[in-house]
């Protein structure tokens, strides 16, 4: 399976970790609370124990893949020349709250097997309207399913994002990363053409 596929499952296993996690990521040393600022918006409700939060989902969906391919590395598993799911190889120590550990493989998240791109791309783009999080693995070859109600309504922006059959465009830093390559057609024969 591809890149992609990993990519898409780190999405889907993100999620997971949220809850696992309270919807919480580490960071540094706690400062102090900033005072209550006063809008006309509700404050956003914590989600009760064992919920994943939806502004918890929506933000791990709209960073993308990447994002949790970073955190939790996986390989593909195949048995008897058929694809069976992905082996998650490590957790990061901080996630040891969640049901999910290193050895397990997952092999559906939501009812949609892992087997192909699209499949992963599908199951990726159903959370942003979905009620719930529910992830198929197997355990020492014993099947098993982690299932996490998600707390509050869609956002209309989150759903209308993941309505294309292409990832949502992440914003552009104002500033360009990596390195820029700027090529020329000097007029010169192509070294493929065999011509010189």
């Amino acid at each position: 399976m591809s890149t992609h596929g990993k990519l898409m499952l780190g999405a889907c296993l993100s999620l997971a970790v949220l809850a696992g996690c309270g919807g919480q990521q580490a960071s540094g040393p706690a400062a102090a609370p900033a005072p209550p600022a006063k809008s006309a918006a509700p404050a956003r409700q914590a989600a009760p124990a064992g919920q994943l939060a939806r502004a918890d989902v929506e933000r791990v969906l709209m960073q993308g893949p990447p994002w949790i391919l970073r955190r939790v590395p996986v390989e593909e598993v195949v048995r008897a020349g058929a694809f069976i799911g992905w082996k998650i190889l490590a957790l990061p120590p901080d996630w040891s709250a969640l049901e999910l550990k290193p050895g397990d493989v997952v092999t559906q998240v939501n009812g949609t097997p892992l087997e192909r791109p699209d499949d992963l791309f599908a199951a990726y783009r159903a959370l942003a309207s979905a009620n719930e999080l529910k992830i198929a693995y197997e355990r020492e070859g014993t099947a098993r399913e982690l299932v996490m109600p998600i707390f509050g309504p869609p956002s209309q922006e989150t759903v209308k994002a993941f309505d294309s059959d292409s990832p949502p465009r992440r914003p552009t830093t104002a500033r360009p990363r990596g390195t820029t390559v700027i090529e020329e057609d000097d007029g010169g024969t192509s070294l493929e053409s065999g011509e010189m």
